[in-house]
């Protein structure tokens, strides 16, 4: 229940809001009272706090965030009962015996791939026996390829012939036998060795369940291996659709390939020709097979055309990995092209160093269900002998240590480490088992986060002032029923977790929410074939981006409190954060008002500054509880935007279940 007595809250030491009725509505005198002081500084905010994070995780990479169609396309899946891979279906159909084509699965005919790390799987390709038969038009297909009319679609494929007479094409259909053909393209003169052989469609219509086929008129055994199909408005090999929803969440960084898989992965495994790398074993995530396809130099330029700047995750002991394998990388992306691994990149087309300043040493190592696993002191030794390794190479890097929640871990690790370190890694999940059914608990739990944020302030001071890393809080995220993931509960628990980011600014440097794309239900871009939506975290996420303040001011905020069954009593309703632009002309002031079903009329006032009479409000807005965004309703949770009466002293209603950001213009 609410609190029948009001408390006067100083924001630098405010909690997390519990959600509730609360008393008041648009009309009353203001149940809420909010104060900014724009002359007074209370710390500054990071420019890289809000990142992003993505991994090799179900269709977080492939076919989230790469813009490769076709699955599966080196056939280094297991075949079935026909010879055909996984996803490859024999053309027309299996309703009648078609004698004239057979298939298999070929390990010793396979176009060469670069060499083996432990983890990679034998490569394949498939062997296609053509014959006389009575069915004409066969080879093979894939189902659920999404295509648009007009658009170009650039593909290839490898193939080699022996006593082959005939030809091959590529065809982009409708999924049904005998369907339309959309485009088809005839690919003359296949035979000898292995070829690489490039084709473009423009299909006549548009279908998010199309079928590529492959299709062979002749006799004699070919060979098929790297097939592709990308779409001409593909971003450096990325979706078009989801490259600009990346972009639009203006992110500081981007963290990558994991996560979990980063105590998987070998960066030899993502560089080179793409068509010469090898498909490997995703341990992390149900054993699923991974291409090479998306790599280090894909990554990279991905994070730039972003605006990002890319941060790497080095795996640590996992699956065979060393300290001069991870040095080898940092060689590869930074070193000289005189030198060994940066003639490697520069033969890979990029000659001048990346200059890729962020290193994270392996990650979540506390726990038993990543490669590398230890206890505290090992990673400690692990991580002062990779550092030193990492930083012969070059010693500009800046260093991400795996934190945990536990503090124990954290001291250990702080105490043995001999090297500096720049940011300490710490992940946030909060889950609905420990929600325990009462939304307040979810509403309530930053305020967790930000008591804990003082025992880590704590720990810190034992160190000498040089050897103080700041916080990377590069995964956070809820793991709740889609019904709650994709409602304005989530966008609620989000925009207070990142208040509370703000609030402490002095420690949290970095931040990015689980996952980018896809991955599980916290994905905040969800992309499917047919098309994508965004999660109302991801609204919270692109309009705190867009508005951070460099400055963060005092606030203060009177108003009513809840209590929750776990996380606390006396938590206030409205949660506010205030900061200001570099330039100096704009304050941002982000409210959440967490009643889930009342307004909650507030008076604001700002002194130290001259405000204009007008200003702009943006709000992360849904009209009850159980709207969820999803792919048939993708604006369910919404932002909207308009401009309102302002000054030194101004009221205004923040709607129930709410997040708003007020831009506010300082004038001379």
């Amino acid at each position: 229940m609410i609190a029948n007595r009001r408390q006067r809250i100083n924001l630098g030491i405010l909690c997390a809001l519990g959600a509730a009725s609360a008393s008041g509505s648009a009309g009353q005198q203001p149940s809420v009272r909010i104060e900014i002081d724009a002359g007074r500084i209370e710390g500054r905010i990071s420019p890289l706090l809000y990142g992003q994070f993505i991994e090799f995780m179900f269709e977080g990479v492939k076919r989230g965030l790469h813009a490769e169609l076709i699955r599966n396309r080196s056939f280094d899946e297991e075949p079935g009962a026909t010879g055909l891979s996984r996803y490859w279906e024999r053309y027309p159909d299996d309703r009648n015996d078609d004698y004239g084509i057979s298939f298999s699965r070929d390990a010793a005919a396979a176009v060469p791939n670069t060499a083996r790390l432990e983890g990679a799987v034998t490569p394949h390709a498939l062997r296609v026996q053509v014959g006389p038969g009575v069915v004409m038009r066969h080879g093979v297909y894939q189902a659920r390829v999404p295509v648009r009319g007009g658009l170009e679609y650039r593909g290839s494929v490898w193939m080699k012939a022996e006593s082959f007479t005939g030809r091959a094409s590529v065809a982009l259909e409708a999924d049904v036998t005998r369907g339309r053909v959309y485009d088809e393209a005839h690919i003359a003169n296949v035979g000898g060795d292995w070829k690489k052989y490039t084709f473009a469609l423009r299909p006549a219509a548009s279908d998010p369940l199309a079928r590529f086929a492959i299709l062979f008129d002749g006799s004699g055994t070919v060979w098929v291996d790297h097939v592709s199909l990308m779409p001409g408005n593909a971003v450096n090999g990325v979706r078009a659709d989801v490259f600009e929803k990346v972009g639009a969440l203006a992110p500081a960084f981007i963290r990558w390939p994991g996560g979990n898989v980063a105590q998987d992965y070998h960066w030899q495994w993502g560089i080179g020709p793409r068509d010469e790398r090898p498909s490997w074993t995703n341990l992390s995530w149900k054993n699923e097979l991974e291409s090479g396809d998306f790599g280090t130099d894909e990554f990279i330029r991905f994070a730039r055309a972003a605006g990002a700047e890319p941060s790497l995750t080095v795996n640590v002991e996992g699956r065979g990995a060393t300290a001069d394998e991870a040095a080898a990388w940092v060689e590869y992306c930074n070193g000289p092209a005189t030198s060994v691994n940066g003639a490697m990149r520069a033969r890979n087309g990029h000659p001048e160093p990346y200059g890729v300043k962020y290193w994270e040493i392996g990650n979540e190592i506390w726990g038993d269900w990543v490669r590398g696993h230890t206890d505290a002191a090992t990673y400690a030794r692990h991580l002062t002998r990779y550092i030193a390794a990492m930083r012969a190479v070059d010693p500009s890097i800046q260093v991400i240590a795996v934190g945990d929640n536990d503090m124990a871990w954290n001291r250990t690790v702080l105490r043995l480490a001999g090297e500096r370190l720049d940011y300490l890694a710490i992940h946030h999940y909060y889950s609905h088992r420990a929600m325990d059914g009462d939304l307040r608990n979810l509403m309530a739990r930053p305020l967790h986060y930000e008591r804990f944020y003082g025992d880590i302030d704590g720990a810190l001071g034992e160190l000498a002032p040089d050897r103080r890393p700041r916080l990377a809080i590069n995964e956070w995220g809820l793991d709740v029923p889609e019904s709650q993931q994709y409602s304005i509960l989530a966008a609620l628990y989000a925009a207070r977790l990142m208040n509370v980011f703000e609030r402490r600014s002095d420690l949290v440097a970095m931040t990015a929410v689980s996952d980018l794309v896809n991955g599980w239900p916290g994905g905040i871009i969800q992309a499917g074939s047919h098309g994508l939506f965004v999660t109302p975290i991801y609204l919270v996420n692109s309009l705190y981006a867009t508005h951070l303040g460099t400055e963060r001011l005092f606030a203060s905020v009177d108003g009513p409190t809840v209590s929750s069954s776990r996380e606390g009593s006396q938590v206030p309703v409205v949660d506010v954060v205030a900061s200001r632009s570099a330039d100096g002309h704009r304050m941002f002031l982000k409210a959440v008002n967490s009643d889930l079903e009342r307004p909650q009329p507030a008076r604001i006032s700002v002194r130290g500054a001259a405000v204009s009479s007008s200003a702009t409000i943006e709000r992360v807005v849904a009209d009850s509880l159980t709207a969820v965004n999803g792919f048939a309703t993708p604006d369910a949770v919404k932002i909207t935007r308009a401009s309102i009466r302002a000054g030194n002293s101004f009221s205004l209603d923040l709607p129930r279940h709410s997040v708003a950001v007020i831009t506010l213009t300082a004038v001379k």
